[in-house]
């Protein structure tokens, strides 16, 4: 006979037999659309070395990878347009999915400077769809009570993080004829994903990202785009050229994948566990120490360093990249009025992350074809240049330590 207490837990566990929570179906639909869209993600760290492998130098990959940066800067809004038009972000999606599945396909057979630089600026230009709606779409699903945000975008990260050490495995043994062929499979599944996603039951809000430059006048905002541009945009040599700078020093892509994959590891643990620490730091704070950690990241970078030390810096990309994040994150958060979140974020995407990127990866192609890992040390200067604007950052945010979480 069944006790009370028993009949009292066994009615709260799901019923295979019966309807599924409609709130666990949507989280894990989007959660598969963002594990597919993230482990394609993932397979683009490792395109440098496919271009390599196809005779293209240093500069004309940072040609390429620069182009494509740059306009996904300029398509991002078409695309929330469109989506604004239509009045679901789930059609958008899926077809943009679809077209930088087939772009990935089309890199096959493709050869010399023209031909690759054409496919990556198309396929920049679709994949710039996925992201910020798919970030959209899972924010309102959030919203309406629907999905929780923070587990779902986890599935995303730690597909990329298995994607990563993966295609590192699979690359250091069939070689890198095979990226191509991931990456479109990734976007593939992502459209194929796509068609089964909910929808939000407000529409998408009308993009603003270029009409919101408003903002600007806001110094707090003004001051985190300024630092998210120097420190994220120091990253552009690593995403475009520490995979051929580890491999000319002896390392396999199986070793090159998992220390990509070590990185996002910091990332994701800075996110889930540094709550306290960030709240404690505040905006100026976390900034310091992610321009701190970019001069020494980045220096060391330049040396070349053996495997024991690239393995203990990698772990700087918490710092690097998940701490300046955050700041501005807390920035946008404070001092933009709520009516006005999405264009700032819009906006801060494009001239904090997108633009400098860009541009930055067309210097760094050209620096590492020159000078080689020399190029990582113009990375450290251009992050570390953010130390000056931490000081007008605590005139207007505060000083580190002032909200603490109890």
């Amino acid at each position: 006979m069944e006790s009370p207490r028993w009949r009292a837990r066994y009615a709260t566990w799901p019923r295979c037999n019966g309807p599924a929570d409609p709130a666990v179906t949507a989280a894990a639909r989007v959660a598969a659309f963002l594990g597919a869209y993230f482990a394609a993600n993932a397979i683009n760290a490792f395109m440098p070395l496919w271009f390599a492998d196809r005779g293209l130098s240093a500069s004309s990959i940072g040609q390429v990878l620069g182009a494509a940066a740059l306009l996904r800067v300029l398509a991002g809004p078409g695309w929330g347009t469109a989506a604004d038009r239509i009045g679901r972000r789930r059609p958008v999606l899926v077809f943009a999915a679809l077209v930088a599945s087939g772009l990935g396909l089309s890199y096959v057979a493709a050869t010399g400077f023209l031909p690759l630089l054409s496919i990556a600026a198309g396929q920049g230009i679709a994949s710039s769809a996925i992201g910020p709606l798919a970030d959209s779409l899972a924010l309102a699903l959030a919203g309406e009570g629907r999905i929780a945000y923070g587990s779902v975008r986890a599935v995303g990260s730690a597909a990329f993080m298995a994607a990563t050490a993966m295609a590192g495995w699979l690359l250091s043994r069939v070689g890198s004829w095979l990226v191509p062929w991931l990456q479109a499979a990734g976007y593939g599944a992502s459209a194929i994903l796509g068609v089964f996603l909910p929808e939000a039951a407000a529409p998408p809000p009308a993009p603003g990202a270029f009409g919101g430059l408003a903002l600007l006048r806001i110094p707090a905002f003004r001051l985190a785009v300024g630092c998210t541009a120097l420190i994220q945009g120091a990253h552009a040599a690593y995403y475009g050229f520490a995979a051929l700078a580890w491999r000319s020093q002896g390392l396999s892509d199986t070793m090159i994948g998992l220390l990509i994959a070590e990185g996002i590891v910091a990332e994701i643990l800075l996110f889930a566990r540094g709550r306290r620490l960030t709240e404690w730091l505040g905006p100026a704070g976390l900034t310091a120490c992610a321009a701190s950690a970019s001069v020494v990241r980045w220096a060391i970078m330049a040396a070349g360093p053996p495997l024991p030390v690239l393995v203990a810096v990698q772990l700087l990309h918490g710092a690097t990249f998940a701490m300046q994040h955050l700041s501005a994150m807390l920035v946008l958060s404070r001092f933009v009025p709520p009516g006005r979140a999405a264009t700032a974020q819009a906006l801060h995407a494009a001239l904090g992350y997108g633009a400098p990127s860009g541009l930055t990866m067309l210097a760094s192609g050209w620096l590492y074809a020159h000078y080689g890992n020399a190029a990582f040390l113009a990375m450290a200067v251009m992050g570390g240049a953010a130390l000056i604007l931490v000081g007008p950052l605590v005139r207007v945010t505060g000083r580190p330590g002032w909200r603490v979480v109890s």
